[in-house]
């Protein structure tokens, strides 16, 4: 059986559209399409989510992330603020399950973070292969690793500005940040530090070779969050 609808248009006018079981089912399709690219984002990261003994359905995870994705709009947004918000609805839907599961947040950071630096491992693996085979194994991480930042830390969402770049020594500063603001959106203030961990990932993988001055407001809702890299002093 048919439904008339009838839906205004500009300036008062009206057109009239009928309503059946195919064009709902047609409907229907496409919210559970829309619906699905979400569960599809997180897939790559969700594998691989190690929760040890804890009794946590991962499954949840995914359909939470899912939720949060339609409720950002996230197919309508950028490549850029894409990978930000499929990291951010990652984070805050596995610490929620994972919270429900009894793991306490510490250990459940710990987890989420590991899945995350695995997600771009390979990746990373052939940037540091390379790094390490060059002259100034520094000098190659910052050529490698300072498009990434630019790529992901843009002026609009992080304010971010080069103080030092050099051979020796490379400074960044941002006097904003999209994730802490995120989470502040949604009332979780104590994910932050987890977001903070994601982006430690490039010099944990680097330790051996790059050391790490990180001056970090944001996860206290401070307003300025600095990395001073420099070359390992030998041990």
């Amino acid at each position: 059986m048919a439904n008339e609808i009838i839906q205004l248009k500009p300036h008062g006018s009206s057109q009239k559209i009928i309503m059946n079981e195919n064009t709902e089912t047609s409907h229907d399709n496409i919210e559970d399409s829309i619906h699905e690219n979400g569960g599809q984002r997180v897939d790559p990261i969700l594998v691989h989510l190690d929760v040890g003994d804890a009794e946590v359905d991962k499954g949840n995870i995914r359909k939470r992330f899912m939720d949060t994705w339609e409720y950002e709009n996230g197919d309508s947004l950028n490549d850029e603020e894409q990978y930000l918000t499929t990291v951010a609805c990652f984070i805050y839907n596995a610490h929620i399950v994972l919270d429900e599961g009894n793991v306490r947040m510490e250990k459940a950071r710990i987890m989420i973070v590991s899945a995350l630096t695995q997600w771009k491992k390979e990746e990373r693996n052939k940037m540091i292969e390379k790094e390490k085979a060059s002259d100034n194994p520094f000098k190659a991480f910052v050529e490698n690793h300072q498009p990434q930042v630019d790529d992901v830390h843009t002026w609009r969402h992080f304010l971010l500005e080069h103080k030092t770049v050099n051979d020796k020594n490379w400074v960044y500063k941002m006097k904003k940040c999209w994730f802490s603001e995120f989470f502040i959106r949604f009332g979780r203030t104590d994910y932050i530090k987890t977001a903070c961990g994601f982006d430690q990932i490039p010099w944990e993988a680097r330790k051996d070779y790059i050391d790490l001055k990180l001056s970090n407001l944001f996860a206290q809702l401070g307003s300025v969050c600095q990395f001073d890299y420099k070359p390992a002093k030998d041990k």
